[in-house]
């Protein structure tokens, strides 16, 4: 061998360049101890999953990581550097950005004041040069092939998933090195994921790294080169993605094996539709949406960000007045004002932002979750509170709900057990319709198995449901039958099971339209 292929093989194996190293890394809330003397690296050009049940520190570990929460304990270096950022501003000034799950943005502000919020381009005198940022937002959205159209629109205005893709096109403008993802898929389509996947893919060809939290194992060959797993607080294990199976992910984290949730066909329906909308049409949202939810069935609705799956639901519910069409309830005309009148009438729906749209942040889990049953826990003005306790009791119990105490703070609960808070809320009013969007975002593979169960045993009792989910494998399992929307309108009606993913998914890009 000459010393040309010595030197040649030598830097073949040379390990990728170290971009983040922690070493005994500690938080604790109170007694809490949510992190416990993590050890993690990230090299250059790498992507790292991390995997743990509801609680088990992956949140707290990546906040550390982004400067929002300082460690009690341990170290940390960015390059060769130490790294101690005192505040998220310090993290994305030396390169680490993150994203969190429930998306942090301004909401006034337009899609591009927020990519520039902290970069303004200002001219030598100070003033905002306009043209020139909106010329600069053009070329990151087309490069990124992102809706060049949503940079005038306001960021409030945006659904959840335009908002997350947005906050990772900011991190990429922002120059990360390291781009640290809270579920960032848990409300796109497959469709959608595969855009942030090839943002994700670029990133890290041009040498950045990236730190993913996800519960969605089937994205692990496509997205990671490495996974790590904590429970309890601290990391047990470190594996290749290759050696990353479901079930050796689920020993880890939790010590058990899950069992899935696997489809069992229900009786056939009669009768006349729980549901029924007749050419319902929302201006800019949906239009001539005509379709039926029976008694013990789930109902799926699947399309991409802005089909309008959700404000079908939100209509329903009395949040979102349509234009025209007709809705009905058991029979009857539906047309409610408000919620209240809804949920009088015997809908309950579960949004797909449980954090600003779900829970009250202020009240404990017991008052979470006996809060949809006021009504009937109220005498004379006064809370019956050995109703409200029964309420809560029976809750819990049936929801197998994770917390040490009723009395606690509901943001104390992992987000699985929050969602359970939610569900729970909404059966103790025992609905006729259960409006389900996005049940499963951000929970963990244990909890998610457990909620499916649950939805299945609803629909089995007779209960109508309608199902929004981004996770198709997640709304053909539990689906009797799928609307697939496009730009606001139905364009097929297909049975659930896995068979029809395919149907689905040339539906959801209009590649065809059938007569439903």
């Amino acid at each position: 061998m000459t010393d040309d292929d010595a030197e040649h093989s030598s830097a073949e194996q040379q390990p990728p360049e170290l971009l983040l190293r922690g070493r005994g890394l500690s938080h604790s809330f109170g007694a809490t101890h949510a992190l416990q003397d993590v050890d993690l690296d990230v090299h250059c050009g790498e992507r790292v999953v991390v995997v743990g049940e509801n609680g088990a520190g992956k949140s707290t570990l990546m906040k550390v990581l982004a400067g929002v929460l300082r460690p009690d304990a341990g170290t940390m270096m960015l390059g060769q550097d130490d790294y101690t950022p005192g505040s998220p501003g310090d993290a994305i000034s030396l390169g680490v950005a993150m994203v969190h799950q429930e998306p942090t943005f301004f909401p006034q502000l337009s899609v591009l004041e927020n990519v520039f919020m902290g970069r303004e381009l200002r001219s030598r005198t100070g003033n905002l040069r306009w043209s020139a940022m909106k010329a600069e937002g053009r070329a990151l959205f087309e490069t990124l092939q992102l809706p060049t159209r949503l940079l005038d629109r306001r960021m409030d205005r945006l659904s959840l998933g335009e908002q997350q893709l947005t906050l990772i096109a900011r991190s990429l403008h922002q120059n990360a090195r390291l781009l640290i993802l809270d579920e960032p898929t848990s409300i796109l389509t497959d469709t959608e994921a595969e855009l942030l996947f090839r943002l994700v893919d670029g990133h890290v060809a041009a040498g950045g790294g990236v730190l993913y939290i996800s519960h969605r194992m089937q994205e692990f060959p496509r997205v990671a080169d490495r996974v790590v797993v904590l429970k309890d607080g601290r990391l047990v294990a470190d594996l290749p993605v290759a050696d990353a199976d479901e079930q050796t992910l689920i020993r880890h984290m939790s010590g058990r094996d899950v069992l899935a949730f696997q489809r069992v066909e229900r009786s056939e329906l009669s009768g006349a539709p729980v549901l029924a909308l007749r050419n319902l049409s929302c201006a800019g949202t949906y239009t001539d949406i005509t379709l039926d939810v029976y008694g013990g069935e789930v109902v799926g609705l699947y399309g991409l960000m802005g089909s309008g799956r959700s404000e079908i639901a939100l209509s329903v519910f009395g949040a979102l007045n349509p234009d025209s069409g007709d809705m009905h309830l058991n029979g009857a005309v539906h047309r409610p004002q408000s919620p209240a009148q809804a949920v009088k009438a015997g809908v309950a729906y579960v949004p797909e932002d449980r954090k600003t749209l779900g829970l009250y942040a202020l009240m404990t889990c017991g008052e979470n979750l006996a809060s949809a049953a006021l009504p009937r826990l109220t005498r004379r003005s006064l809370i019956q509170r050995q109703l409200e306790a029964d309420v809560v009791d029976n809750g819990y119990a049936s929801l197998s709900v994770k917390s040490s105490d009723a009395s606690e703070s509901i943001l104390n609960l992992s987000g699985g057990n929050q969602q359970k808070i939610l569900l729970a809320r909404w059966l103790a009013n025992d609905p006729q319709l259960l409006l389900l969007d996005e049940p499963t975002r951000g929970i963990d593979v244990g909890t998610k198995a457990e909620i499916h169960r649950l939805v299945d045993d609803q629909a089995r009792q007779g209960r109508a449901i309608m199902l929004i989910s981004s996770e198709l494998p997640e709304l053909l399992a539990l689906s009797d039958r799928v609307y697939v929307l496009y730009q606001g309108e139905i364009v097929a009606e297909l049975p659930g099971g896995p068979e029809s993913e395919h149907d689905v998914l040339t539906a959801t890009m209009g590649s065809h339209r059938d007569e439903h």
